[in-house]
């Protein structure tokens, strides 16, 4: 690449950096962060559901089972749980199992990473990137489509506070006016007219759901605490479109919908644009023109997709050739290599660009 095209590139960049800016989160960059990701979670459920599976659900099972496994009785490299579980829909008792299985999982991977973190050992991507934000009172929009919580962690550690609509300490309850009014800093004086003054913070959406929320004498709240109940998430497959209308997922999905509408530039993290329920607006906002910046290890086939002839998005990716390695730019409807730069990994973005 062209050093006149890389600063123009990396100038565009930063410009994203801004108070109007909408980030979307996927499962890629908790990955990035040693957690399971879909093809992980197979093998999981291959090894575990047996153990857990009622009499009726085993046929049920079998199918879903045979469609992941190869001739040799392994998961198939190219194994798509998300489009098993559409192809066989698992049972509501089968789903139970599947969630169960699912939190645990993701659960104590996500645990060994946050211990790693607080003992100095690691620092999360996240945690510096979200530090070249001009975050405003309003809040910074994240939506982000996966349960663990380590954008929260990655936020908070660099004193940025979360609201996620619930209000409360221990035990909060889904309130989103009391949320955002607990962010109220003071009053502010200007002559005879007075105004709120807020905390600069992170507004989270999480459509799907997240390991702390819980349902509780008729009611979703958020807590921290291994409570012994059954989380609030929605697992892949067809039952995530009928789940994602009740609450508190169907609030999550209205606001995130919101900012997308809203939003002036997209952010667009470890995502691979294989979510109807984001991308009605999403898409339909990236394709009437709007700035879109896109880090991710490998683009989806809809992403590809998506990008193609779009002089408004800008997509960074990893490539490998004869020439070495390095990150493939989609930049102004061109194709760029950048060997040896890995800006398409949110921590190598960070040192490159800023």
């Amino acid at each position: 690449m062209k050093e006149n095209i890389k600063d123009s590139l990396y100038r565009e960049i930063q410009s994203f950096f801004s108070s109007n800016t909408v980030l979307v989160v996927g499962s890629g960059l908790s990955c990035a962060e040693g957690l399971p990701g879909m093809w992980d979670l197979a093998v999981e459920l291959i090894k575990k559901v047996p153990e857990e599976l009622q009499e009726e659900s085993e046929s049920q099972w079998h199918n879903i089972k045979n469609d992941l496994l190869d001739k040799n009785g392994l998961v198939k490299d190219n194994a798509n749980l998300e489009a098993t579980l559409l192809k066989y829909p698992p049972s509501d008792e089968l789903e139970l199992v599947i969630r169960k299985i699912t939190t645990n999982f993701i659960k104590d991977k996500e645990q060994h990473a946050i211990r790693k973190v607080v003992s100095g050992e690691n620092k999360l991507r996240f945690s510096r990137f979200i530090r070249n934000f001009r975050i405003p009172e309003t809040g910074l929009v994240i939506i982000c489509t996966n349960y663990d919580r380590l954008i929260e962690v990655a936020c908070e550690v660099e004193r940025i506070p979360i609201d996620n609509l619930f209000y409360g300490k221990n035990i909060s309850v889904l309130d989103e006016k009391k949320s955002r009014m607990s962010f109220c800093e003071g009053i502010k004086r200007n002559g005879r007219a007075m105004r709120r003054v807020f905390s600069k913070k992170v507004l989270i959406y999480k459509p799907h759901g997240c390991l702390n929320w819980y349902w509780f004498n008729g009611e979703p709240i958020n807590s921290s605490f291994d409570l012994g109940l059954e989380r609030l998430i929605i697992t892949p497959g067809a039952n995530k479109y009928r789940n994602g209308y009740d609450t508190p997922f169907d609030i999550h999905r209205g606001k995130a919908n919101t900012a997308i509408n809203a939003a002036s530039k997209f952010i667009i993290i470890g995502y691979g644009f294989n979510d109807d329920h984001l991308e009605t607006h999403l898409k339909q906002r990236i394709e009437n023109g709007i700035p879109t910046l896109i880090l991710t290890r490998t683009l989806s086939d809809n992403t590809k997709e998506l990008i193609q002839d779009k002089e408004n998005i800008i997509a960074l990716s990893y490539f490998k050739n004869d020439k070495g390695l390095g990150t493939e730019v989609f930049y102004k409807n061109h194709l760029y290599h950048m060997v040896g730069i890995d800006i398409w990994d949110i921590e190598k973005f960070t040192e490159e660009v800023f």
